[in-house]
């Protein structure tokens, strides 16, 4: 299979072989251009002003566009700690109420729950089975009581999808919202923001743009009441209104969650990146993704990995978990021989993107071979 886009494009692919997209991609070019164009437009003063809001709206229209909403219901932020940090925080709960989060979460997911734990909500946690968390899982947690359920649309830790949209269905009709973290699919696969009441994503990994950005999806249909605990000069209809040291008044779209000015070189980079994925297409992204990702699992298994990530492919991304006790090991082994993985939580993980071809593959399991035979454990066909 060959890759979907020119590997010229990106910085550094012509000295790696890069399946380390659920840590962050490579730099593309076009990015580096477009931080450039921050620059020059910041030489222009108020009119560089001018450009920068032309720019955030043109990539909050893309974002719309990936997510199938629209640019009101987009804020962006410094990154997705800070988004999942102040939803958390902004929950109106009394004693006895709880939320639901799964033992496959990343800490940025279970901090800020843990947090609220400290001053009276109870924290559920599903445990997974053999790796996986079903819908049915989540909601035998869910009860009259439950505030939230916070959940990856993909797991960090397992590569695992969750049909979300099949939760939703069973939440959006009980006061309990849903919170999806989309940070390992937005660019990789289809997300649908209005299958969630709020969906958070990082902007350096499957989004193939730089850091500083964490993207917050606001459904209206059910929280178009929700309120911060947080407010910014940035979050208020009238920041000089004459009754500004008494009172003030937030925006009724998603901008009510944004406090200051964003990261401007990042929107720059993510307005670039988010258009060439929508130039590619997200359905044909995820589809060489799948099937890439088939290969890689299968030449796995058939050198005797415990896979971790389903191998159906409607239940899968572009990440592919094995079980290894020494994940990091194995990953600076396979540094040393400039291939990028992660290794970690007792895995290693091997992430594909529309840039990875099956050569990749291969130099991936030569070096694998070349690991394996150095540590006389297993033989690698």
């Amino acid at each position: 299979m060959k890759a979907l886009i020119d590997k010229n494009r990106f910085i550094g692919l012509e000295d790696c072989t890069w399946l380390y997209s659920g840590a962050e991609v490579p730099p593309h070019k076009g990015c580096l251009e477009a931080v450039t164009e921050y620059f020059n437009a910041r030489a222009k003063g108020p009119h560089g002003r001018e450009r920068n809001a032309e720019i955030e709206q043109a990539c909050k229209l893309n974002l719309a566009s990936l997510l199938n909403g629209v640019p009101s219901d987009i804020a962006l932020l410094s990154n997705s700690s800070e988004v999942i940090s102040m939803i958390a925080h902004s929950l109106d709960f009394d004693e006895g109420d709880n939320v639901v989060i799964n033992d496959l979460e990343f800490p940025s997911g279970v901090l800020p729950m843990v947090l609220q734990k400290q001053i009276g909500l109870e924290v559920r946690v599903v445990r997974h089975t053999k790796w996986r968390i079903t819908v049915d899982d989540i909601m035998s947690q869910v009860d009259e009581r439950t505030r939230m359920v916070l959940t990856s649309h993909v797991s960090y830790l397992t590569g695992a999808r969750l049909d979300y949209r099949a939760l939703y269905e069973r939440l959006k009709h009980t006061p309990t919202l849903l919170f999806l973290d989309a940070t390992q699919s937005l660019g990789a696969i289809p997300v649908d923001m209005n299958n969630a009441d709020f969906v958070v994503c990082s902007s350096y990994k499957w989004l193939l743009s730089t850091h500083g950005m964490g993207v917050l999806a606001v459904n209206p249909s059910r929280v178009a009441d929700f309120k911060p605990r947080s407010v910014g000069w940035r979050s208020v209809s009238d920041m000089f209104g004459p009754n500004r040291f008494e009172s003030f008044t937030f925006h009724e779209d998603a901008r009510r969650f944004e406090l200051g000015y964003p990261s401007y070189p990042t929107v720059y980079a993510a307005n670039f990146s988010t258009g060439l994925l929508l130039e590619h297409g997200i359905d044909r992204i995820e589809k060489h993704i799948l099937e890439l990702g088939g290969k890689v699992i299968e030449r796995l298994q058939a050198c005797g990995y415990e896979v971790m990530t389903p191998t159906e492919p409607d239940q899968r991304a572009g990440n592919i978990s094995v079980v290894f006790e020494d994940g990091e090991a194995i990953a600076n082994h396979l540094c040393e021989h400039n291939v990028y993985v992660w290794g970690g939580d007792g895995r290693f993980r091997v992430s594909v993107h529309l840039f990875n071809d099956e050569e990749d593959i291969d130099k991936l399991f030569d070096a694998l071979e070349i690991y394996w035979n150095r540590n006389q454990s297993i033989v690698v066909d």
